[in-house]
């Protein structure tokens, strides 16, 4: 498999090979880059059974890369067990993977919702709240302080 070129050599099980073609992929405003993996099942065209025309087109599910049975979602599973799954009838996007995420937008992100969060969180820069910021239970804009006293006392803890 040449993936800089993206082709690659099929093996037709009678011992013959084609010379390396490329495999069919969703190319346009969007382009889907899928290489295929040594061993899959596939189906070649060849149109008018010209073989410099020739491109991988499918693949087929088979024991070793048997099919996610999902219903209606639409997903991609990953080599190492990452799992991208929209559930349209659930309206759920699901990711499950097995290491870190990380997004890149320079203009920011937007979450419109709410968020839960299992887990720390850190931040490098400045955390805001329009409405108010709760910690244990204590409210950082309405929670009281006794036992202040005027000067250079330090007052009790949030009530």
């Amino acid at each position: 498999m040449d993936l800089a070129a993206g082709k690659a050599v099929v093996d037709f099980g009678d011992g013959s090979r084609s010379r390396p073609i490329d495999w069919s992929m969703q190319a346009g405003d969007t382009t889907i880059w899928l290489a295929p993996t040594v061993g899959q099942q596939v189906s070649v065209i060849s149109p008018e059974g010209d073989d410099e025309r020739a491109y991988i087109d499918a693949s087929f599910p088979s024991s070793r890369f048997a099919p996610l049975f999902l219903g209606a979602a639409v997903a991609v599973r990953f080599k190492d067990g990452a799992l991208i799954k929209y559930d349209p009838d659930g309206h759920v996007l699901d990711f499950s993977l097995p290491g870190s995420a990380v997004i890149t937008a320079p203009e920011g992100v937007s979450i419109v919702g709410d968020l839960d969060v299992q887990g720390d969180v850190k931040s490098t820069g400045r955390i805001s709240a329009e409405i108010d910021v709760v910690g244990a239970g204590k409210s950082l804009k309405s929670h009281r302080h006794t036992g202040v006293q005027g000067g250079s006392a330090v007052s009790g803890p949030p009530q």
